[in-house]
Protein backbone atom coordinates (compact mmCIF):
# COMPACT_ATOMS: atom_id res chain seq x y z
CA UNK A 1 0.00 0.00 0.00
CA UNK A 2 2.82 2.54 0.39
CA UNK A 3 3.23 2.65 -3.44
CA UNK A 4 -0.52 3.63 -4.05
CA UNK A 5 -0.02 6.29 -1.30
CA UNK A 6 3.10 7.67 -2.89
CA UNK A 7 0.76 7.91 -5.79
CA UNK A 8 -1.87 9.61 -4.40
CA UNK A 9 0.84 11.87 -2.55
CA UNK A 10 2.10 12.80 -5.74
CA UNK A 11 -1.04 13.50 -7.50
CA UNK A 12 -2.29 15.99 -4.78
CA UNK A 13 1.35 17.81 -5.32
CA UNK A 14 0.59 18.32 -8.97
CA UNK A 15 -2.43 19.65 -7.75
CA UNK A 16 -1.24 22.26 -5.44
CA UNK A 17 1.95 23.37 -7.40
CA UNK A 18 1.10 22.88 -11.02
CA UNK A 19 1.54 25.77 -13.34
CA UNK A 20 1.23 25.53 -17.28
CA UNK A 21 0.27 27.41 -20.35
CA UNK A 22 -3.42 28.80 -19.89
CA UNK A 23 -3.52 27.25 -16.55
CA UNK A 24 -3.66 29.51 -13.14
CA UNK A 25 -1.72 29.29 -10.23
CA UNK A 26 -3.79 25.66 -8.29
CA UNK A 27 -1.83 26.45 -5.23
CA UNK A 28 -4.59 28.49 -4.07
CA UNK A 29 -7.45 25.68 -4.97
CA UNK A 30 -5.63 23.88 -1.47
CA UNK A 31 -8.26 25.61 0.78
CA UNK A 32 -10.45 23.56 1.99
CA UNK A 33 -8.67 20.32 1.24
CA UNK A 34 -8.65 17.61 3.78
CA UNK A 35 -7.24 14.34 5.23
CA UNK A 36 -9.11 11.52 3.75
CA UNK A 37 -11.64 9.92 5.73
CA UNK A 38 -13.90 6.94 5.43
CA UNK A 39 -17.54 8.21 3.77
CA UNK A 40 -20.65 6.63 3.01
CA UNK A 41 -22.72 7.14 0.00
CA UNK A 42 -25.26 8.94 2.35
CA UNK A 43 -22.28 11.40 3.10
CA UNK A 44 -21.29 11.66 -0.05
CA UNK A 45 -24.58 12.69 -1.62
CA UNK A 46 -25.25 15.20 1.41
CA UNK A 47 -21.73 16.93 0.21
CA UNK A 48 -22.98 16.92 -2.99
CA UNK A 49 -26.27 18.66 -1.83
CA UNK A 50 -24.86 20.91 0.48
CA UNK A 51 -22.78 22.65 -2.78
CA UNK A 52 -24.96 22.08 -5.42
CA UNK A 53 -23.12 19.66 -6.96
CA UNK A 54 -25.17 16.77 -9.68
CA UNK A 55 -26.23 14.07 -7.57
CA UNK A 56 -27.10 11.48 -10.59
CA UNK A 57 -24.98 9.57 -12.42
CA UNK A 58 -22.70 9.28 -9.56
CA UNK A 59 -20.47 5.97 -8.69
CA UNK A 60 -17.75 4.62 -6.73
CA UNK A 61 -15.58 1.41 -6.91
CA UNK A 62 -17.08 -1.72 -5.81
CA UNK A 63 -14.86 -2.84 -3.39
CA UNK A 64 -10.77 -1.75 -2.16
CA UNK A 65 -9.42 -4.15 -4.27
CA UNK A 66 -11.18 -2.60 -7.19
CA UNK A 67 -10.62 0.87 -6.29
CA UNK A 68 -6.42 -0.06 -5.63
CA UNK A 69 -6.54 -1.62 -9.07
CA UNK A 70 -7.23 1.46 -10.54
CA UNK A 71 -4.60 3.30 -8.70
CA UNK A 72 -2.44 0.64 -10.27
CA UNK A 73 -2.91 1.83 -13.44
CA UNK A 74 -0.13 5.00 -14.46
CA UNK A 75 -3.15 6.19 -16.86
CA UNK A 76 -6.12 6.02 -14.61
CA UNK A 77 -3.53 8.11 -11.92
CA UNK A 78 -2.35 10.42 -14.60
CA UNK A 79 -5.61 11.68 -14.72
CA UNK A 80 -6.35 11.65 -11.30
CA UNK A 81 -8.94 14.07 -9.91
CA UNK A 82 -9.27 15.13 -13.35
CA UNK A 83 -11.12 13.61 -16.35
CA UNK A 84 -10.76 11.05 -19.32
CA UNK A 85 -12.46 10.89 -22.57
CA UNK A 86 -13.53 7.21 -23.90
CA UNK A 87 -14.66 6.85 -27.71
CA UNK A 88 -16.97 4.83 -29.08
CA UNK A 89 -15.11 1.44 -28.98
CA UNK A 90 -13.77 2.05 -25.30
CA UNK A 91 -10.42 3.52 -26.44
CA UNK A 92 -8.95 6.42 -24.16
CA UNK A 93 -8.51 9.08 -25.76
CA UNK A 94 -4.49 11.16 -25.60
CA UNK A 95 -4.60 14.92 -24.18
CA UNK A 96 -2.63 17.05 -25.00
CA UNK A 97 -0.04 17.98 -22.70
CA UNK A 98 0.46 21.14 -23.65
CA UNK A 99 -2.41 21.88 -21.72
CA UNK A 100 -3.23 21.98 -18.27
CA UNK A 101 -3.61 18.76 -16.73
CA UNK A 102 -7.26 19.26 -15.10
CA UNK A 103 -8.58 21.88 -18.15
CA UNK A 104 -11.21 19.81 -20.55
CA UNK A 105 -13.96 22.32 -20.65
CA UNK A 106 -12.63 23.07 -24.73
CA UNK A 107 -12.05 19.76 -25.44
CA UNK A 108 -15.19 18.53 -23.97
CA UNK A 109 -16.97 20.68 -25.88
CA UNK A 110 -15.70 20.28 -29.36
CA UNK A 111 -15.44 16.13 -29.34
CA UNK A 112 -17.43 14.85 -32.43
CA UNK A 113 -17.86 11.12 -33.73
CA UNK A 114 -16.07 12.35 -37.07
CA UNK A 115 -12.96 13.70 -36.05
CA UNK A 116 -9.87 11.55 -35.54
CA UNK A 117 -8.07 10.66 -32.40
CA UNK A 118 -5.10 9.32 -31.24
CA UNK A 119 -5.81 6.59 -28.23
CA UNK A 120 -3.25 5.43 -25.60
CA UNK A 121 -2.95 1.10 -24.87
CA UNK A 122 -2.90 -0.16 -20.95
CA UNK A 123 -6.47 1.36 -20.09
CA UNK A 124 -9.64 0.63 -21.80
CA UNK A 125 -13.47 1.83 -20.93
CA UNK A 126 -14.48 -1.64 -19.67
CA UNK A 127 -11.81 -2.00 -17.13
CA UNK A 128 -13.23 0.97 -14.99
CA UNK A 129 -17.19 0.51 -15.88
CA UNK A 130 -17.05 -3.46 -14.59
CA UNK A 131 -15.43 -2.36 -11.11
CA UNK A 132 -17.54 0.61 -10.21
CA UNK A 133 -20.91 0.45 -8.72
CA UNK A 134 -23.63 3.54 -9.15
CA UNK A 135 -25.04 5.39 -6.16
CA UNK A 136 -27.19 8.21 -4.96
CA UNK A 137 -30.81 9.02 -5.18
CA UNK A 138 -31.29 8.01 -9.12
CA UNK A 139 -29.07 4.91 -9.21
CA UNK A 140 -31.79 2.77 -10.18
CA UNK A 141 -32.48 4.78 -13.30
CA UNK A 142 -30.67 4.68 -16.68
CA UNK A 143 -28.40 7.46 -16.78
CA UNK A 144 -25.48 6.04 -18.88
CA UNK A 145 -27.30 5.92 -22.29
CA UNK A 146 -26.58 2.80 -24.99
CA UNK A 147 -23.52 3.37 -27.17
CA UNK A 148 -22.78 6.95 -26.73
CA UNK A 149 -19.75 8.58 -28.96
CA UNK A 150 -17.88 9.15 -26.28
CA UNK A 151 -17.68 8.51 -22.34
CA UNK A 152 -16.43 11.40 -20.18
CA UNK A 153 -15.29 9.92 -16.34
CA UNK A 154 -14.44 12.30 -13.78
CA UNK A 155 -12.93 10.91 -10.71
CA UNK A 156 -13.96 13.77 -7.53
CA UNK A 157 -13.45 12.83 -4.16
CA UNK A 158 -14.95 14.60 -1.03
CA UNK A 159 -11.77 15.63 0.44
CA UNK A 160 -10.77 18.06 -2.33
CA UNK A 161 -13.03 20.68 -1.06
CA UNK A 162 -13.72 23.43 -3.24
CA UNK A 163 -11.60 22.02 -5.74
CA UNK A 164 -14.67 19.85 -6.64
CA UNK A 165 -16.00 22.98 -8.51
CA UNK A 166 -13.86 22.67 -10.80
CA UNK A 167 -14.40 19.31 -11.61
CA UNK A 168 -18.48 19.82 -11.32
CA UNK A 169 -17.98 22.76 -13.91
CA UNK A 170 -17.23 19.77 -16.58
CA UNK A 171 -20.43 18.75 -17.01
CA UNK A 172 -21.52 22.39 -18.57
CA UNK A 173 -19.32 20.94 -21.53
CA UNK A 174 -20.99 18.10 -22.15
CA UNK A 175 -24.48 20.10 -22.50
CA UNK A 176 -22.92 22.16 -25.05
CA UNK A 177 -21.40 19.73 -27.00
CA UNK A 178 -24.41 19.53 -29.89
CA UNK A 179 -22.45 16.94 -32.13
CA UNK A 180 -21.81 13.87 -29.90
CA UNK A 181 -23.61 12.12 -27.80
CA UNK A 182 -21.39 12.15 -24.52
CA UNK A 183 -22.02 10.10 -21.39
CA UNK A 184 -20.62 11.65 -18.22
CA UNK A 185 -20.01 9.46 -15.44
CA UNK A 186 -18.96 11.05 -11.95
CA UNK A 187 -16.60 8.65 -10.14
CA UNK A 188 -15.99 9.12 -6.75
CA UNK A 189 -12.82 7.99 -5.56
CA UNK A 190 -13.19 8.68 -1.31
CA UNK A 191 -11.82 5.86 0.75
CA UNK A 192 -15.55 3.79 1.86
CA UNK A 193 -16.50 3.15 5.19
CA UNK A 194 -17.80 -0.68 3.99
CA UNK A 195 -13.88 -1.43 2.68
CA UNK A 196 -13.27 -1.76 6.41
CA UNK A 197 -9.88 -0.88 5.58
CA UNK A 198 -6.52 -1.06 8.53
CA UNK A 199 -5.18 2.11 9.40
CA UNK A 200 -2.24 0.85 7.53
CA UNK A 201 -4.25 0.60 4.06
CA UNK A 202 -5.69 3.60 4.46
CA UNK A 203 -4.03 6.37 2.20
CA UNK A 204 -2.40 9.60 3.38
CA UNK A 205 -1.57 12.55 2.13
CA UNK A 206 0.24 13.82 5.25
Amino acid sequence: MKTITLILKLSMMVILISVSSGCETLIKLKYGMAEPKEETPEELIRFLEKHKFPTDGMYMFSDSGSYFQAMRNPLFVKSFLSHMNFNRQGMLLMRDTTQCQWSGKDVIKSLHPDSTYTTLPGLKLDQILRHITPFGKDQGKDTLMQNPDFTVIVTWGKFIGEYNYRLFSLSSAVKENKSAAIRLIWLNVDIQQDWHLTKKQKPSFK
